[in-house]
């Protein structure tokens, strides 16, 4: 019984042994003949940025500035003497047109037609009594030459004729104050020109200084323009004053087309404007009347075009003068332009190249730079990154 015992339990230590084997056989099988992990290189995460390649020109840069149209002269019409309007010219109203000394304003002319034969007939008073004097100074010269009168006399008649002679003068000076002022009542236009604004009528009263109108000189138009010293820099010689300024062109949208004219710079202003810190230039156009050149509009066929308007009072411009020749330059999108200012180039292996530059000209989209040292193919980083450094190594995104 024993015996029997014992050999079972034997036999079970044996399985258990061989199951523990064949456990760890399989164990070592697998470690032995699994599959080896494939080893792949570290990529290193590089920044990632958009280029564009840099545009080269050649010539002129055109300076833009905007500006409202005035006239060359301008001036409030007024009243010089006192008096009640009797008639008013039909080119006082808003927008007429007149012609150099043509008479705007008439005010009654009575009281002064009166006043000036008042002041006639005391001037013709003082003649006659001037006169009487010399007469009575000359008889009393003989008779002192007789012995009839004593000199002291000849004395008082000098003083009488000089008396007479300073109420001559007086009087002549008055007549000619009130001759004067009925010229006055003739309120005439100084140059030719038009209205822009009047603010009487007939049968008003007015008083010397009194606004009666504001006119303006016709012909020649004018623009004032805000340049940078930048932008100056780019004018050839504005400083001369002188009627061969810079060309220019002068345009203005009108029932959402756009019309433009000739014009010319003609003179900086005395002063730079104290809160932009900029220079006023300004644009004249030489005939403002004639009707405006239309610009080719994408969508609008030609046929559709309408005849231009004259250039007016209050409109407003843009304007584009001729710079002068900057010879080659470059042309890079405003995103291009860094601190300093800069601009950050992507060069050979991929390494950005931080280069100072030299601007020129900026406009709403684009810089224009000085093209030292920049070569034809050259790419400029338009996107943003954190962190630059010179060399620094990136991708580059490929254009569409």
């Amino acid at each position: 019984m024993r015996a029997s015992q014992g050999g079972r339990s034997w036999f079970w230590r044996f399985v258990v042994l061989l199951i523990l084997a064949g456990g760890v056989g399989g164990f070592i099988a697998l470690q032995t003949f699994k599959p080896r992990p494939v080893v792949r290189p570290v990529v290193k995460q590089l920044p990632l940025v958009r280029v564009e390649p840099v545009q080269f020109a050649s010539g002129a840069l055109n300076v833009t500035g905007n500006g409202l149209v005035r006239p060359r002269a301008e001036v409030l019409l007024g009243a010089e003497v006192s008096g009640r309007i009797v008639e008013l010219s039909r080119a006082m109203v808003s927008g007429g047109q007149f012609a150099k000394s043509e008479v705007l304003v008439r005010l009654d002319a009575e009281p002064f037609r009166a006043a000036l034969a008042q002041a006639q007939a005391e001037r013709r008073s003082a003649q006659a009594a001037l006169l009487l004097a010399e007469r009575l100074l000359q008889r009393t010269e003989a008779l002192i030459d007789k012995g009839f009168l004593s000199p002291q006399t000849r004395d008082e008649r000098i003083a009488a004729k000089d008396q007479a002679r300073a109420a001559l003068e007086r009087a002549q000076a008055i007549e000619r104050q009130r001759q004067l002022d009925l010229s006055r009542t003739e309120i005439r236009a100084p140059f030719d020109g038009r209205v822009l604004s009047e603010q009487v009528d007939v049968g008003d009263t007015v008083q010397p200084g009194k606004q009666l109108a504001r006119i303006f000189a016709s012909g020649d138009l004018e623009i004032v323009v805000s340049l940078t010293d930048r932008d100056m820099a780019l004018v050839r010689d504005p400083w001369t004053g002188s009627r061969a300024g810079s060309p220019a062109m002068v345009v203005v949208e009108h029932g959402g087309q756009r019309y433009q004219w000739p014009g010319r710079l003609d003179r900086v202003e005395a002063a730079v404007d104290s809160a932009t810190r900029t220079f006023n230039v300004v644009v004249r156009v030489p005939e403002p009347l004639a009707r405006g050149t239309p610009l080719g509009e994408p969508g609008v066929a030609s046929g559709a075009r309408q005849a231009g308007p004259p250039l007016v009072v209050g409109m407003y411009a843009s304007v584009q003068i001729t710079g002068r020749d900057q010879g080659q330059h470059a042309l890079i999108a405003r995103a291009a332009l860094r601190d300093g200012p800069s601009i950050w180039l992507v060069e050979a292996g991929e390494r950005i190249a931080i280069r100072p530059v030299r601007v020129l000209l900026e406009r709403d989209d684009s810089v224009a730079i000085a093209a030292d040292g920049l070569a034809n193919g050259a790419r400029v980083v338009v996107s943003d990154l954190a962190v630059v450094t010179e060399g620094l190594e990136v991708r580059v995104v490929t254009p569409r």
